[in-house]
């Protein structure tokens, strides 16, 4: 287990990437090159309403493609001003989702991103099906939301939901929960604008055509909403037990040799401090009363929730009716 120094934030609890991993949602994905994307017909719909005069894309994966009340209907349903078509693909990681958005949108020849009548939004929430590849998947979002700028369109990013479960034993046990973890954690914070281009991209600095020059604002999204650490969160779930957990790092031969050279008490201290990390992973988890089929996908409630929580960061120009958190969702 590769753990990080005393000093670093827990955020950079991860390991290395495999070469081979497979999603969360169960679709098997490689580090180069990414799955193709099943051919599609060519894109024939447009926008329709010439009285709405915001147009949004939303793009994720499976989450965005929930078809029971899901979130972008609440968009469109609160905010007046706004004609949503949502694009979201289950199934898809971030470069496939990139490609949707060239194929479904630049390529399109029905949409007018130039059409000055209008104003351009992109809503992303993507990410979880490359979640184990956090550099490359930001290094994909990352040039998704320059494409979007680059034709007129501004960002609006979602940070993936909070997501896991006790009983998935290969990705949260002990203390691999912590690796899965900071894959999310990293992912989210680029997708928030947290990070530099080096957290951020690590070996994918290099994509960038000046790679120690500070993000351009066409690298980041216009708007970050953290999902993550938001009401959807568990924070109330029981903690696990420390001892065993405890007991682990002191077994594992990589803590051993990351952490040889501190005294003692300084290695007592870290010991504590991982196990208390790990012991929390639980209340990085959705709330159970917003699970649909898995630990993943929130049901309708949790769109509904989801949409409250995005709707007040959203822009004026939108025309939105923010519906505030309350009786409409399960109680904790």
């Amino acid at each position: 287990m590769l753990l990080a120094a005393p000093d670093q934030d827990a955020r950079a609890l991860t390991l290395a990437p495999p070469e081979t991993e497979t999603s969360p949602e169960g679709v098997e994905v490689e580090p180069e090159p990414a799955a193709e994307p099943e051919p599609e017909p060519p894109p024939t719909w447009r926008f329709r309403h010439a009285d709405k005069p915001v147009k949004v894309v939303v793009l994720a994966g499976s989450v965005g493609a929930w078809q029971r009340d899901p979130y972008a209907q609440h968009f469109e349903n609160w905010c007046s001003n706004v004609e949503v078509k949502n694009l979201s693909k289950t199934g898809y990681g971030a470069w496939q989702l990139r490609q949707r958005f060239m194929d479904q949108v630049v390529a399109n020849g029905y949409v007018n991103l130039r059409d000055p009548a209008n104003e351009y939004w992109l809503v992303f929430q993507g990410g979880l099906n490359s979640v184990a590849m956090p550099e490359k998947t930001n290094k994909e979002i990352r040039q998704l939301f320059m494409s979007a700028h680059q034709r007129n369109m501004k960002v609006v990013a979602l940070s993936l939901t909070p997501w896991g479960d006790e009983g998935d034993s290969r990705r949260w046990k002990g203390l691999t929960g912590l690796t899965y973890q900071g894959y999310t954690q990293k992912i989210v914070d680029f997708e928030l604008g947290r990070l530099s281009p080096q957290e951020a991209l690590g070996r994918y600095l290099d994509a960038r055509d000046q790679p120690d020059a500070p993000w351009d604002p066409s690298e980041l999204a216009d708007i970050g909403v953290d999902l993550y650490d938001s009401a959807m969160r568990d924070r109330d779930a029981p903690l696990r037990e420390i001892q065993p957990l405890r007991r682990e790092l002191e077994r594992s031969k990589e803590w051993k040799r990351r952490f040889a050279e501190l005294d003692e008490s300084t290695r007592e201290l870290a010991l504590d401090e991982y196990a208390q990390r790990a012991a929390e992973l639980p209340r990085w988890y959705m709330r159970k009363e917003l699970h649909s089929f898995d630990d993943i996908h929130p049901n309708e409630h949790g769109h509904r929730l989801l949409a409250q929580i995005a709707c007040p960061e959203l822009p004026d120009s939108w025309g939105c009716a923010c519906p505030a958190i309350g009786s409409d969702v399960p109680a904790e």
